[in-house]
């Protein structure tokens, strides 16, 4: 009998405490640590393969996949141009926006930004922003890109345009400018709408795009955790900072798009980005993903273009003692090239030739730029390596007279 009440006594107890938790108002509690979704920790839906190879990336779990050379060579892809549901790498775009108001000015990032009743309301991953308060721009950054706030985005989308559907019509026309083929933009969270897609090659697009043209905000992308409103969450982006050396950019989920991921890195000077799109489980888009990092890091080998001081070509030289002066960069250029373009690299020097001596050692004598595949590197500047003396009056007479006894005669033998 003693048992029996003591066994409904703690029933009643357990009842209790679940319902205080259950009325227990959002928000209201002290710091809170998000990680993972308790659903992929204790069920993942299927553990990825373990043998994906060069030989058989095509056939990776990832419904859409593609790997990108940063200068711009394709080198693996899956169905890289075939519509699909973005869900949050949707992010990527509104993060651009967001970065181009900040740049022109129409932004700083100590800025305060109210939060309205429908940035409140956002279903999805959220920073828990308050409706009648206001959010300060650089925590809005950190929330887009780290929590995946679609509250966030709201309050953003709001300020910027005015509403999240003319925000969504500023995203498709910077689509369009960056020549985008296969995506449309219906609101800037990747909420669900069947009139909202893109395709993994456009993805990789808009990644390049934020790291050439916001080096400047780029450093965001690589934050695991980040704490707004007494609240601290982890980053989804399970990758960054591992041996692949991921510093970014952006995981998505939906129910209709899958798990996926546009993710980043860069290894002895080379950086590639990985679209991986319609994954089963976390654990398998960052498997896959990494996994094809890997392989493309692989198809890449280091090369010296230039050593610093060495001579990369030579000059015309005018009215010098030498009639040539060699050219050399003033430093090191080492790259990292794909394997299939060795001994096809090609460096071309523009130089204003002939050069007039006097020349002294160091002067700029024009650039140089080298070439592989598609890709042009950017020009760097080349300079003489030793001077060059003027020819004085009479050393001018004497090479112009010796050159002229040198040259072959037309006239007939008799």
């Amino acid at each position: 009998m003693l048992k029996k009440v003591l066994f409904l006594s703690v029933l009643s107890l357990s009842v209790i405490i679940s319902d205080c938790d259950a009325r227990r108002p959002k928000g209201k509690s002290a710091k809170v640590t998000q990680q993972l979704p308790a659903k992929e920790k204790k069920n993942p839906q299927r553990v990825a393969r373990a043998n994906i190879t060069r030989d058989n990336i095509q056939e990776i779990g990832a419904a859409q996949m593609i790997l990108v050379d940063f200068d711009g060579e394709r080198l693996f892809e899956k169905n890289a141009d075939e519509r699909c549901v973005p869900s949050s790498m949707t992010k990527l775009m509104t993060a651009y926006l967001l970065f181009e108001a900040i740049e022109n000015g129409s932004l700083k990032l100590e800025d305060e930004l109210p939060v309205s009743e429908l940035a409140q309301g956002k279903e999805g991953s959220r920073s828990f922003f308050k409706a009648g308060t206001l959010a300060k721009v650089e925590d809005l950054v950190r929330s887009i890109v780290v929590h995946s706030g679609n509250d966030a985005c709201t309050i953003v989308a709001e300020k910027i345009s005015g509403s999240d559907d003319a925000f969504a019509e500023l995203m498709n026309q910077k689509a369009e400018t960056f020549g985008l083929q296969n995506t449309h933009f219906m609101n800037s969270t990747g909420l669900p709408d069947e009139n909202h897609y893109s395709c993994a090659s456009d993805l990789t697009t808009i990644a390049k795009r934020l790291i050439s043209d916001f080096p400047q905000y780029y450093h965001y992308f690589s934050e695991k955790t980040f704490t707004v409103n007494d609240i601290t969450q982890h980053n989804r982006n399970t990758l960054l900072g591992n041996s692949m050396n991921v510093d970014g950019l952006k995981t998505g989920k939906t129910d209709a798009g899958g798990f996926g991921i546009v993710v980043s890195a860069k290894k002895d000077g080379k950086r590639l980005i990985c679209v991986v799109n319609g994954c089963k489980s976390m654990k398998e888009r960052a498997f896959e993903a990494n996994k094809i990092l890997s392989i493309g890091f692989a198809e890449f080998m280091p090369v010296t273009i230039a050593a610093s001081y060495k001579a990369v070509g030579s000059a015309k030289v005018s009215i010098g003692k030498s009639d040539t002066v060699g050219v050399c960069t003033h430093e090191d250029i080492v790259v990292s090239i794909l394997k299939k373009y060795k001994g096809n690299i090609v460096v071309e020097l523009s130089l204003d030739e002939p050069v007039e001596a006097p020349i002294v050692a160091g002067n700029k004598l024009g650039t140089m730029v080298f070439k592989y595949g598609t890709f042009v590197s950017k020009p760097y500047d080349v300079f003489a390596i030793e001077g060059v003396e003027k020819l004085t009056f009479w050393e001018r007479v004497k090479a112009f007279m010796f050159k002229r006894d040198a040259e072959p005669t037309n006239a007939p033998k008799s």
